[in-house]
């Protein structure tokens, strides 16, 4: 692959990065997975212009991070929002584990796009960036695979009442949406 077909291939990234679109059953997590998918996006751009002063014959630069404000992901015990209890009590979980599926394949993709080009790089400096930008998109597709797994199986039990109560349904739902919000806070922090 050409170094200018890299750059280019790289760009066309960003904007189907920035597409993806979640949609869990807290809003709190669909915030904090869209931020993550920004922090990608911009990750991708500061690569991509790594990539194309490579091009140049320039050396490459250190590659810092912007400053970013970081809120630190909530520690203590997750609690359900009062919207997602009256959804799981009136038997609904108000996500879409089918758009999340996707998410996570998509994301699985441009992971493995950003790997290929990343193993193609010459400066060792450079490839890092990449496979961590790689590393970073897997883990958060992961995230919402499990996510999605764990909303699907739940809302099965919820149809057919083998969940072992709508407080255990809603506990499992709140831990997973919990789960995915660490995964989308931690994703390419500074």
């Amino acid at each position: 692959m050409q170094t200018s077909d890299r750059t280019r291939g790289v760009a066309l990234l960003v904007p189907r990065l920035l597409s993806i679109q979640t949609d869990p059953a807290e809003f709190e997590t669909a915030d904090a997975v869209a931020e993550a998918i920004e922090r990608s996006a911009e990750a991708l751009l500061r690569w991509h212009d790594e990539l194309a002063e490579i091009q140049q014959k320039r050396p490459p630069s250190p590659g810092l991070p912007d400053p970013v404000l970081v809120e630190p992901p909530a520690d203590g015990p997750a609690h359900a929002s009062p919207r997602l209890a009256q959804q799981v009590y009136a038997g609904n979980i108000p996500a879409d584990p089918a758009g999340l599926e996707y998410a996570a394949g998509e994301l699985h993709v441009i992971a493995h796009t950003v790997t290929r080009v990343a193993r193609s790089c010459t400066y060792e400096s450079t490839a890092a960036q990449g496979h961590e930008i790689a590393q970073a998109l897997t883990g958060l597709s992961e995230a919402l695979r499990e996510l999605a797994d764990t909303l699907r199986t739940e809302a099965a039990r919820l149809g057919d009442g083998s969940g072992g109560g709508t407080d255990q349904v809603l506990g499992r739902v709140v831990r997973a949406e919990h789960a995915a919000r660490l995964a989308a806070a931690t994703t390419l922090r500074g």
